[in-house]
């Protein structure tokens, strides 16, 4: 399905915008919302296309407009990188400026970061900042709340302080309230523009519009027929009794999904197509489900069926436990709703599930009377590699949660099949997930685990690895000291190590010693002939700063040159280039100077580091 013009139950990304229809209206009414209000909150349910309508529908509509810088729109959840969290600063923070632009430095504010961004704009230009899945930060941190309330402060702040700072705000129904609540933190009024489902023509037209030009076309009776069945639901109580409901709009959710099965597998036409189509959305969304938490296929599928459908043939809701919801363990509600069957809303103070539309009641009730009999691939694998893969596959993802525990089931197969080599690297996927997440002790854990199972190997090269993932962690926390004698230890294992030696420069270049950092650097540049460019580009960067900091000004501009040629992350981008500008300046090339540290001010406007830069290069 890779050549579909059909994204699946998955979001639009902005770069799919010419194969987003059906949304014409409501996009340009919502960019000129976004225009003109200071905060507008554009809410809906589950899976009604909020993100899609952002990313495909409104951005590139504002592209256009001239004197208007839109920033990429952030998301507050997974959370904060560690080192926000580790220093105890605002992770909700942390997150969206990170989102934003270049990772800012622990504890900038919101209006200190926004403020390099409007330095350039004419007085008549608007900034647009949006943050999407704004429920995020009542729902996804609740024990963050004071976080939360500094958040929208700050949020509040820099409204106050750039007039030409207007807010967009993504949220589901059931959070309104709380957003509605947060309103007076903020201090501006807020304009709310709620989204639906599609009406038939807008179906229609989501339905034909990707397929112009493919030389598939679909007759205008075909698509009809087709938005005509997507708009009935039907029910069927245990007797045996049936009822037809015909809706006045269309899910988006599943005409994305019917129509990508249907390209797929062109014999899925008309309405046998539609129900076929859900039925394969189904029998995915329940066997990965299955494989990522570990309970049997057909367990989840009698659950789902036993849960969210009452004897009348309707959608049932049941109410999060502690650990298990309606008999069945948390962690498969979670995955069926990352997956888009299942539907998660807050009230009452507590989460409740339920089946995310109408449709999907006679999808599950024929799985459980047989009539769509579940694929051998349905059950649990027994291959350990299969949960490493798929582990991978979530981490690519975001779904950190998932991966996580898939490989941790990876990891206690190859336990159990006596493979240590395999368990190792399992549990080093699982440290690299952790961090992320900003789970430093499960990190740490992690990868101690993995170091024990390549040390018991007497594998240098992944023995030095993992002692150099978990120097890392040390160094995220703030330990500068401890990381740089875990990097020593690789370095003493493994001694063309370019990451160690790397990491054991900047370790001691933060411990106040430049001249030895200067040396280590010199050692990982040169110490794996033909090593990936992106871990030369660190050592060159790394070397060029601290020759800043000992006054080697035209030695250090020649690092940083070739750093910032062979690519950098944004955070290290900032840095090389606020360093290249010191060392401009510092042979009297101060025109240059300006220009380049204007550069790194708008890559990192927060970081204290280039800030730190910026007025010594004015002195």
């Amino acid at each position: 399905m890779n050549d579909s013009p059909y994204v699946g139950p998955r979001p639009f990304l902005r770069s799919e915008a010419s194969l987003f229809f059906g949304r014409r209206v409501q996009a340009r009414n919502l960019s000129l919302d976004w225009l003109a209000d200071r905060v507008t909150v554009l809410h809906g349910p589950p899976a009604v296309g909020k993100t899609s309508l952002l990313q495909a529908g409104i951005l590139p509509l504002l592209e256009q407009e001239p004197h208007v810088v839109t920033l990429r729109p952030s998301r507050l959840a997974p959370p904060a990188p560690p080192r926000a969290v580790a220093a105890g600063h605002n992770a909700f923070v942390y997150s969206v400026l990170s989102d934003w632009g270049a990772p800012a430095a622990p504890g900038t504010t919101v209006a200190e970061f926004l403020a390099g961004r409007v330095t350039q704009m004419p007085p008549s230009g608007r900034l647009l900042a949006a943050i999407d899945q704004f429920e995020e930060v009542y729902s996804a941190f609740p024990t963050r709340v004071a976080e939360r309330e500094g958040l929208l402060r700050q949020l509040a702040a820099a409204l106050a302080e750039i007039p030409s700072l207007n807010l967009l705000l993504v949220v589901r129904d059931d959070h309104l309230a709380s957003v509605n609540a947060g309103e007076a933190l903020l201090g501006v009024p807020m304009n709310y523009r709620r989204l639906d489902g599609l009406d038939e023509r807008a179906a229609a037209e989501a339905v034909q519009g990707p397929r112009r030009g493919t030389g598939r076309e679909l007759p205008d009776e075909e698509t009809r027929a087709l938005v005509d069945r997507l708009r009935t639901s039907t029910h069927t109580d245990l007797l045996g009794n049936a009822a037809s409901v015909v809706h006045p709009l269309v899910e988006p959710l599943h005409l994305q999904i019917v129509c990508a099965e249907s390209w797929a597998d062109p014999g899925l036409t008309g309405i046998p197509g539609v129900a076929q189509a859900l039925s394969a959305f189904y029998r995915r969304a329940t066997e990965e489900a299955g494989l990522e938490t570990g309970v049997p296929v057909a367990e989840v599928r009698a659950w789902v069926e036993s849960a969210f459908i009452t004897e009348y043939g309707t959608r049932d809701t049941k109410l999060r436990g502690l650990t298990r919801t309606a008999d069945m363990r948390n962690e498969v509600a979670d995955a069926l709703v990352a997956r888009h069957l299942l539907t998660a809303t807050t009230r009452l103070r507590g989460t409740w599930y339920q089946l995310g539309q109408d449709q999907m009641i006679e999808v599950v009730r024929r799985a459980g009377d047989g009539l769509d009999e579940p694929r051998p691939a349905a059950r649990v694998p027994e291959d350990a590699g299969v949960f490493t893969e798929a582990a991978e596959a979530a981490f690519g993802e975001g779904n950190f949660t998932g991966a996580r525990r898939l490989a941790s089931v990876a990891a206690s197969r190859y336990q159990l099949e006596g493979d240590t080599r395999r368990q190792a690297q399992a549990m080093a996927l699982h440290g690299e997930i952790a961090l992320v997440e900003g789970d430093l002790t499960a990190a740490r854990e992690s990868f101690r685990s993995a170091l024990n199972g390549f040390e018991s190997l007497a594998d240098r090269v992944s023995t030095a690895r993992s002692l150099s993932a978990l120097a890392n962690v040390v160094a995220t926390s703030g330990d500068h000291r401890a990381a740089a004698d875990l990097y020593r230890q690789a370095v003493e294992i493994n001694r063309t190590d370019v990451e160690a030696r790397t990491g054991l420069g900047f370790a001691l270049w933060r411990l106040g010693s430049p001249a030895d950092a200067e040396a280590e650097f010199a050692q990982a540049i040169t110490a794996r002939p033909g090593a990936e460019p992106a871990a030369t580009a660190r050592a060159l960067s790394g070397r060029g700063q601290v020759r800043v900091d000992l006054r080697l000004y035209a030695r250090a501009l020649d690092d940083l040159d070739r750093a910032l040629a062979l690519g950098l992350n944004p955070e290290d981008e900032a840095d090389a280039c606020s360093a290249r500008a010191l060392a401009l300046a510092g042979l009297g090339r101060h025109e240059e100077a300006a220009a380049a540290m204007e550069a790194a001010l708008l890559l990192a406007p927060g970081s204290p580091l280039t800030r730190e830069r910026a007025a010594r290069l004015r002195r």
